[in-house]
């Protein structure tokens, strides 16, 4: 009877192992030195504690400029395409793509205090942008369709344009279509209506609050479905410096990340409605839209 005994403790204790491993969560904690130095995590992470499933990446596309990821540098590994050139071969052309992949993913080896959200994403660095950060429509297009067959869970595209695109909407709406959730930056428009592709209903449009939640002066206004920090945002450029930056691509970012956190322990449909019954309720839609993005484990 003693050995039976024995033998269930044993094999209780190895069922109890295995499961351990395989929910494998890490329980983060954000202290006063992040709070400080990253205003905009304690912001949209009230509790100041969150969840990393290590189990589970997130896959992420930035259409954007190109990565530096040597300054970043990331747990994973990037992958890479080149719409403009199509080629699987992408240089950081400006600042831009490299600073919005700062934000989204959380930096290792880096003795500085700054970090970034979500250090479980594998990006997908795809450069759909100039060194001037502007773009053709058809290598957005492709950027899209790329990020489609690789099947990302994220598209976040810190850029927009004043003019709609039938071509680029049929994109949108398929990778819409495939689960895949769309993040864009309203734009800074100085208070005119909401650049494309935030515009477009499938995507979800960010507007920019600064650390006393008012609104980004020059963001842009309409079509917006919720607001994140955007102002004086800590974030590190292609030689690895960090600078304070402002605009809606950071906010857009913001999201983005926050997205990434709530993907690993929920799906696609039941993390738009968190996002909405979430959300801190700031003032008139057509500025704040549903408000302030809340991360709550």
């Amino acid at each position: 009877m003693t050995n039976k005994i024995s033998l269930y403790s044993i094999l209780l204790l190895i069922v109890l192992i295995v499961l351990t491993a395989c929910t494998n969560s890490t329980q983060l904690k954000l202290s006063q030195e992040d709070c400080e130095s990253n205003w905009a995590m304690c912001t949209l992470i009230p509790d100041k504690q969150y969840q990393v499933n290590s189990d589970k990446r997130i896959k992420v596309a930035i259409l954007d400029s190109g990565i530096n990821e040597n300054q970043l540098p990331l747990k994973h590994q990037i992958y890479k395409y080149n719409a403009i050139e199509e080629s699987n071969m992408t240089l950081p052309l400006n600042d831009h793509g490299t600073m919005i992949a700062s934000i989204i993913a959380s930096s290792i080896g880096k003795k500085d205090s700054f970090k970034g959200i979500n250090n479980n994403v594998e990006l997908y660095d795809v450069q759909v942008l100039k060194e001037d950060g502007n773009g053709k429509i058809e290598d957005i297009i492709k950027g899209i369709n790329w990020s489609i067959e690789k099947e990302v869970d994220i598209i976040n595209m810190s850029f927009g344009f004043d003019k709609n695109d039938k071509s680029l909407y049929k994109a949108i709406k398929e990778a819409h279509s495939q689960g895949i959730i769309i993040v864009a930056a309203t734009g800074n428009t100085i208070g005119l209506s909401t650049n494309y592709p935030a515009r477009y209903p499938e995507v979800i449009s960010v507007s920019a609050i600064d650390n006393n939640l008012n609104l980004y002066p020059l963001a842009g206004k309409g079509k917006v479905d919720f607001v994140a920090p955007g102002v004086e945002i800590q974030v590190r450029n292609s030689k690895g410096k960090i600078v304070s930056k402002s605009g809606t691509s950071f906010a857009a970012a913001q999201v983005t990340g926050i997205i990434s956190l709530m993907l690993q322990s929920h799906e696609e449909k039941q993390v738009i409605n968190k996002l909405k019954t979430h959300s801190k309720e700031l003032g008139e839609k057509q500025s704040y839209g549903h408000g302030l993005i809340q991360y709550k484990t």
